[in-house]
């Protein structure tokens, strides 16, 4: 029988003994040192299991259920705290009062840094008044959340009752906005967290917020998750509050406390357009002065010699027919998903229809042809993780740039994708309004930049150039139309097959050349040679041979994929055992 990990949505073939009382976890067996410890234990009365090592829990997988199904844990009405618990609170100058407000209390909980049960204080998560998650917290900074429970917002029920909200970045900082007597304040439940489903499934909340109060850490991190919920929630809504020195709310709180309350009137509004203060991005300075300019994002691939990507940017890419600049996006777009969880907005009326353009980012993802074999388990997992993360923009009565930007902008706020493929461009229904198609290619190319910079999206256009003479290699003056496909673009790339001079005709070997980098650290011109692999429409180094050409599951390499999950913060600090560390 298929069953699905609560942790990272894989679906495993398990066939559980009910007379043995324990059984290997498919999840982490075969990561541990003792790798034939059986932790797993199947429940016959509810058919799912449970790990007793790294909490994760098992349910029957259902394809074609579509409410997504959630362990429920079970409220305890525990209110007691340590002597320890109460002293750690203290240091953070949080009263036991507002402890007893938030139901905070002590428990002994199995914590998988430790692999054991330690003493931990527990945050129990509410929403319309019942129990949806507990978050525990460990000795030196150790996290974690209940094994398949949903994700929600920490003080869920505060967004339904005020028009005017607090974000902060963990429990002790909601805490102290309590304490001064600020109710109207929720926290993410993972802290700078990569998944954000908690966001999506309450969008619809924010809707009747007029204010939104962003009270992130003040470091990397804090800086990324600002920055992303400004993306999400609209600018204009949005104020920052400045910690200035210091790193979160609690620390400014306990060095600073008769000025606290004036965060909230000194918070700085985010620029819409038009003027921009100083002081509006002096937290990215200061993280710019620190940690100086950080280099693009590569994707594990010779690619990476030439181009790193960066959100905000426009990339430009052309190539004669056939050349293969479809499924070169196809599989940069797919490894940004699969290395950094980026999701993907994609207009793309020439893969109609749309369940065959599908079929080459699974392959992609699969490393084998799409067709039904016999196990389909690496299908669902494949398909689990797509339907979440790959949206498509069409419309058969508007295909204008005007509509894809706006459904663009709606997938951005909803769903929270950071790239947009248009492929290509002369699938967009163009009005020139009485301007040459010079002044209207260089407007478009404009608010395909603005998109791009005030949505932190990498948008990706494809466009054709004119007819080329055979086995010539084009440029992006080549394009149709305007040398600003050239001049406004932070990316320019032509993809280039070559022809075989034994056969005549192209071959499986592919060549990316760089003709634009803006930035320096994003890259530099050049070529990049590659292999198209015809098993699954990869592009393998140049170097590799056919035999060790890369047709595994993307999937099950879990060592280059980010957290899908309900991603903690790590364990920071190396724990000694033998030390008394306070939470």
């Amino acid at each position: 029988m298929k069953y699905q990990s609560s942790n990272t949505k894989i679906i495993y073939d398990i066939d559980f003994d009910s007379s043995a009382k324990m059984h290997l976890c498919p999840e982490c067996s075969p990561s541990r040192k003792k790798s034939k410890h059986k932790d797993l234990k199947y429940y016959s009365d509810t058919n799912r299991a449970y790990c007793h090592h790294c909490n994760t829990t098992f349910f029957e997988f259902k394809p074609y259920q579509t409410k997504k199904e959630y362990i429920i844990p079970v409220w305890q009405n525990k209110t007691n705290l340590t002597n320890k618990a109460v002293k750690y609170f203290t240091g953070r100058m949080i009263s036991q009062n507002t402890l007893n407000k938030m139901q905070v209390y002590s428990n002994i909980e199995w914590m998988p840094q430790f692999e054991k049960e330690v003493e931990c204080i527990c945050f129990p998560y509410f929403q319309d008044n019942k129990q949806i998650n507990i978050k525990f917290r460990g000795a030196n900074k150790s996290f974690k959340l209940v094994s398949g429970a949903e994700l929600i917002w920490y003080n869920f029920d505060a967004l339904k009752k005020n028009k005017e909200i607090i974000i902060c970045e963990g429990e002790i900082d909601l805490l102290t906005w309590i304490e001064n007597g600020f109710d109207n304040v929720i926290s993410v439940p993972n802290g700078a967290g990569t998944n954000l489903s908690y966001l999506d499934e309450s969008i619809e909340l924010f809707e009747q917020i007029d204010k939104i109060y962003l009270s992130t850490d003040n470091d990397s991190k804090g800086i990324i998750l600002r920055d992303e919920l400004i993306r999400r929630l609209g600018s204009e809504k949005c104020l920052i509050i400045n910690y200035k020195q210091h790193k979160d709310a609690n620390e400014y709180f306990c060095k600073n406390v008769s000025e606290f309350k004036q965060l909230i009137p000194n918070a700085i509004k985010v620029p819409i357009s038009g003027i921009i203060e100083v002081d509006s991005f002096h937290n990215d300075i200061i993280d710019l002065y620190e940690n100086g300019n950080n280099s693009g994002l590569g994707l594990n691939h010779d690619i990476d010699n030439n181009l790193l990507w960066e959100l905000g940017r426009l990339v430009v890419v052309t190539g004669i027919p056939q050349s293969g600049k479809s499924e070169f996006i196809d599989f940069v777009i797919s490894k940004m998903n699969l290395i950094y969880g980026w999701k993907i907005g994609i207009f793309t009326p020439e893969n109609w229809p749309l369940k065959n353009h599908y079929k080459k980012i699974h392959e992609k993802f699969s490393g084998k042809e799409f067709v039904k074999k016999t196990d389909t388990t690496n299908f669902y997992n494949i398909y689990n993780r797509l339907k979440d993360d790959l949206f498509y923009i069409m419309d058969e009565n508007d295909s204008t740039s005007d509509f894809v930007l706006e459904k663009a902008k709606i997938l951005v706020k909803q769903k929270g994708i950071k790239i947009l493929v248009i492929d290509p461009y002369n699938r967009i229904e163009h009005k020139y309004d009485n301007i040459s198609e010079t002044q209207y290619i260089s407007k478009f190319l404009d608010k395909l930049t603005d998109f791009a910079k005030f949505n932190n999206v990498l948008v990706i256009l494809v466009a054709h150039p004119r007819k080329m003479p055979k086995g010539e290699v084009p440029n992006l003056y080549d394009i149709s139309g305007s040398a600003n496909f050239y001049n406004k673009a932070d990316y320019g790339i032509v993809i280039h097959r070559p022809i075989d001079p034994d056969t005549n005709v192209m071959g499986n070997l592919v060549e990316c050349h760089v003709h634009k980098v803006k930035f320096k650290h994003l890259g530099q011109q050049g070529v990049i040679q590659m292999k198209y692999n015809y098993n699954n429409g990869r592009y393998e180094n140049i170097n590799n041979a056919v035999d060790f050409w890369d047709n595994s599951n993307w999937l099950d390499k879990n060592d280059n994929q980010v957290s899908i999950m309900s991603d903690i913060e790590p364990n920071d600090i190396p724990f000694n055992e033998t030390d008394e560390i306070p939470f």
